[in-house]
C-alpha cells in the first residue's frame, strides 16, 4: 500500500496550476480527495480528469473569513476526518510599496495568510484528538527571500513561514505532521492573477513563470514526495537553479545577497 492510499486529504486552490495538478496525480495515488476553489465548473472538470476516484468538490472563496469557519465545519461533517490538509490556495501581487493602495495588502494577506489560519484551526482539534494528521502549506521562495515589488506576497508568505513553524512546534507531541514546500518560478497562471498596485490582476505570464517556470507536473511530483517524506521544508525549484543558490547567500552572505534583492528586476525575463 503507498503512503496516500484511502486517505483523505483537503486540497484548497484545486482548479487550476499545482493544485490541479496535485488532485490528478494523489488520485492515481488512491487518495481519497476533497477539493476546494472559488469555481465550481472548474473543480468539475478536474473531478472529470480523476477517472474513477473518489472526489468531492466543495467550492468555496477561501477569502471569506467570516463563513469559512462555518463552511470548513460541514466539510468535516460531510467527509469526515481529514487525513492530509494542503492549504495551496492563494494570489500574488506585483507592485510597488509606495505605489501600492493598503486594501491590496488586505486582501493578499486574507487570502494567503489568514484563510490559512483559519482552515488549520478547524482542523486541528479533530488531529489532535485521534493524535494523526499532517498539514502542508504552499508557500514560495518569496517567503525567504524578499525582492523589490514583491513586498505584498512576500509578506503573506513570510507569514506563513514563522506561523508553520510555531505550528509544528506545538502539535510535535500529538504526533501531527508539518510540511512546508516554497515553489520558485512554475508555470502556471499565477503571473497573469497577481494582483497591482490599485487591485487590478496584471494579466500577463511575462516575468519568469512561463519562460523559466518548471513543468507544473513535475513540481506537484516534488511536493508530493516532500509529503510522503514529511520533509520539514522543501524548496520546489531544479537542483542547481539560480533561485536555490541566492538562498544560500542570503543565509551566509547577507550583505550580497541584500545587493542582489535590490538589482534583480523581474522585468527583464519579460
Amino acid at each position: 500500500m503507498g503512503y496516500f492510499n484511502n486517505k483523505t486529504i483537503w486540497i484548497t486552490g484545486a482548479s487550476s496550476g499545482i493544485g490541479r495538478s496535485l488532485t490528478i496525480q494523489l488520485a492515481k495515488l488512491g487518495a481519497k480527495l476533497v477539493i476546494t476553489a472559488r469555481r465550481k465548473e472548474e473543480l468539475e472538470k478536474v473531478k472529470l480528469e480523476c477517472g474513477n476516484a473518489e472526489v468531492h468538490i466543495h467550492p468555496f472563496d477561501l477569502s471569506d473569513l467570516d463563513n469559512l469557519d462555518e463552511f470548513s465545519n460541514s466539510v468535516q461533517k460531510e467527509i469526515g476526518d481529514i487525513d492530509i490538509l494542503i492549504n495551496n490556495a492563494g494570489i500574488s501581487a506585483w507592485s510597488s510599496i509606495n505605489g501600492t493602495q493598503f486594501k491590496v495588502y488586505e486582501d493578499v494577506m486574507n487570502l494567503d495568510f489568514f484563510s490559512v489560519v483559519k482552515l488549520i484551526q478547524s482542523v486541528l482539534p479533530n488531529m489532535i484528538l485521534r493524535k494523526e494528521g499532517q498539514i502542508v502549506t504552499n508557500t514560495s521562495l518569496l517567503g525567504k527571500f524578499a525582492i523589490k515589488k514583491r513586498s505584498v506576497y512576500a509578506s503573506a508568505k513570510h507569514a506563513l513561514h514563522g506561523f508553520m513553524d510555531a505550528l509544528r512546534a506545538e502539535v510535535y507531541e500529538h504526533n501531527i505532521k508539518v510540511n512546508i514546500v516554497a515553489p520558485g518560478f512554475v508555470n502556471t497562471e499565477v503571473g497573469m492573477k497577481a494582483l497591482t498596485e490599485d487591485g487590478t490582476p496584471y494579466g500577463a505570464n511575462d516575468r519568469g513563470h512561463e519562460s523559466q517556470g518548471m513543468d507544473v507536473n513535475k513540481a506537484a511530483n516534488m511536493i508530493i514526495q516532500a509529503i510522503e517524506k514529511n520533509k520539514r521544508e522543501s524548496y520546489i525549484v531544479p537542483k542547481f537553479a539560480f533561485p536555490r543558490v541566492v538562498l544560500i547567500i542570503s543565509r551566509f552572505l547577507p550583505g550580497l545577497a541584500a545587493i542582489i534583492a535590490r538589482r534583480y528586476n523581474e522585468e527583464n525575463n519579460k
